[in-house]
């Protein structure tokens, strides 16, 4: 009798399904994207050169914007190279160079070493090698710390400097100061001791009382003052007293004469007010006295002309009847020496009356 082998389970008719699709799904190729492939064979094809485009149109930009900088109208520039400063962009309205040649004639700027161009835009440089700086136009306002002044009495003040200035030669700002802090240090340095000189120079009354003079004296520091600053680049436009303090002691006297200074400036004004008036009445009198002389003279010449017309009037009367013009005549002379309402009573025998009697017959 044959050995009995084990009987083999027969899978169910599920699993046999599910094993055959899993086998399907396995052994069939995925479904082709023709726009993907169109698109891998197009960047097979042209990729480099796209990308090699893209990288010469991203360096042209960079390469431009580093040859091209814009100046402001505000702005000044200062182009150096390795260094070395190569030219200077000003405003068109900046004279400096011209007004203070004597000065800046053995500086950088006037040597002929650095190129000056004026007017605001678009400027060139050379690409990653020339440096630009720019600078404000604009005016800066310096104040000073208070400070002892005495004028040329010895009177003693404490004061406060006020000044407007401006970069005017970027190249010899920043080869001497190099910043703002620098610049305003160097301001203390120059101003202080110039306007302490002109207030030593000045009465106290002058100092405090009168503008002119005072202003007069500002302007003269001023000038001294740009005589140092300019060969560092910088002007300085205005300069003010910005505050004056009287010390304690100075209060009273310093007002005392302040009040003489107004009551002698309002009695001289007073002194020219009555000169003025006084000279209005005598030309109005002369203008007055020259009215009536001329009314006088007119009224002369027109009298004498009515009494030239009284007479001729007269002749002719008298020549047609002389007779009756001398009873008229006498009649007025009656008439003026007895005055009105008065009653005449003649005699027969008066001449008037037989004069009077013949006109009425």
């Amino acid at each position: 009798m044959a050995p009995l082998l084990p009987q083999m389970q027969q899978p169910s008719p599920e699993v046999n399904n599910m094993q055959f699709n899993q086998f399907n799904q396995q052994s069939s190729p995925d479904p082709i994207n023709i726009n993907e492939v169109k698109a891998r064979q197009f960047i097979k094809k042209h990729g480099g050169r796209t990308v090699l485009i893209a990288i010469i149109a991203i360096l042209a930009l960079v390469l431009l914007s580093e040859s091209v900088f814009i100046v402001g109208e505000a702005e000044q520039a200062m182009v150096s190279r390795f260094g070395v400063i190569k030219r200077l962009i000003t405003n068109s309205d900046n004279d400096f160079h011209q007004r203070y040649a004597d000065q800046l004639k053995d500086e950088i700027t006037s040597s002929g070493d650095v190129k000056l161009q004026v007017g605001s835009g678009l400027h060139f440089k050379l690409p990653f090698i020339d440096k630009v700086e720019k600078y404000s136009s604009r005016l800066y306002t310096y104040i000073s710390d208070s400070e002892v002044v005495n004028t040329l009495e010895k009177k003693q003040y404490y004061i406060t400097t006020y000044a407007q200035w401006s970069i005017t030669d970027p190249a010899l700002f920043s080869l001497k100061l190099g910043s703002m802090t620098a610049a305003e240090n160097q301001l203390d340095n120059i101003i202080h001791p110039v306007i302490v000189q002109l207030i030593n120079r000045m009465l106290a009354d002058n100092f405090i009382s009168n503008k002119d003079a005072l202003n007069t004296a500002l302007q003269e520091g001023l000038t001294t003052i740009n005589q140092d600053m300019c060969v560092r680049g910088i002007e300085v436009k205005d300069i003010q007293i910005h505050r004056t303090i009287l010390p304690t002691g100075n209060i009273e006297s310093t007002y005392a004469r302040m009040q003489a200074d107004r009551a002698k400036e309002a009695q001289q004004l007073r002194s020219e007010g009555d000169e003025e008036y006084n000279k209005v009445v005598a030309a109005a009198d002369l203008e007055a006295r020259q009215i009536e002389a001329q009314a006088v003279s007119q009224a002369g010449a027109i009298r004498g002309e009515g009494e030239a017309s009284a007479a001729e009037i007269y002749a002719e009367a008298y020549s047609v009847d002389a007779d009756f013009y001398a009873f008229w005549r006498s009649l007025q002379a009656l008439e003026k020496a007895l005055g009105e309402n008065a009653t005449l009573v003649l005699d027969q025998t008066n001449p008037l009356f037989a004069d009077l009697m013949q006109f009425i017959k």
